[in-house]
């Protein structure tokens, strides 16, 4: 989406240079925000709290099955800090599709996106037979543009079990 965005910049007049057009505008919000999903994609993969718990707004909400919720940045990083920290049998692999968003008004986008989670046990990469979906989330986002770029403001995870996974067990 940033080629497009670039190209777009360079297709425009001069004078559009020092201010986006709506539409340009809203894709390069749509794209900042992707980013910060993908990036919170990556934290999961990688166990890595500094990727997760920055993207949210200092009174960022996140929610899972309506289960554990924070409600702040700080309650955040503790959430995330000590799930890092718990050993775990297997590692999660998540494969985001579906990202749509739409702009609310000058400074909010609202989205959605499916993650597919694929669990395996890296001990044992002979033991892997299937990287089948262990569990698929429906994630709704409420992105904010702040002083320090757009960030997350609201996300909250509805999980659906696939073969009889339980989440944080395996």
């Amino acid at each position: 989406m940033r080629r497009l965005l670039l190209f777009a910049l360079l297709l425009s007049p001069p004078a559009a240079a020092q201010e986006l057009s709506p539409e340009l505008e809203t894709l390069a919000a749509k794209d900042a925000c992707t980013e910060l999903l993908l990036t919170y994609g990556e934290g999961l993969d990688e166990r890595d709290p500094l990727k997760i718990w920055p993207l949210f707004t200092q009174d960022g909400v996140w929610s899972a099955d309506g289960r554990v919720t924070a409600n702040s940045q700080a309650e955040l990083r503790g959430i995330w800090e000590g799930l890092a920290a718990n050993s775990r049998p297997t590692a999660g692999v998540h494969a985001i599709s579906n990202i749509r968003f739409r702009r609310e008004d000058a400074g909010t986008l609202v989205g959605s996106a499916l993650v597919t989670q694929h669990r395996y046990d890296p001990a044992k990469p002979e033991a892997i037979t299937s990287l089948a979906a262990m569990m698929l989330v429906d994630v709704s986002m409420r992105c904010v543009r702040t002083e320090d770029g757009w960030r997350f403001q609201r996300m909250e995870l509805q999980s659906v079990s696939v073969a009889d996974y339980v989440h944080g067990v395996g």
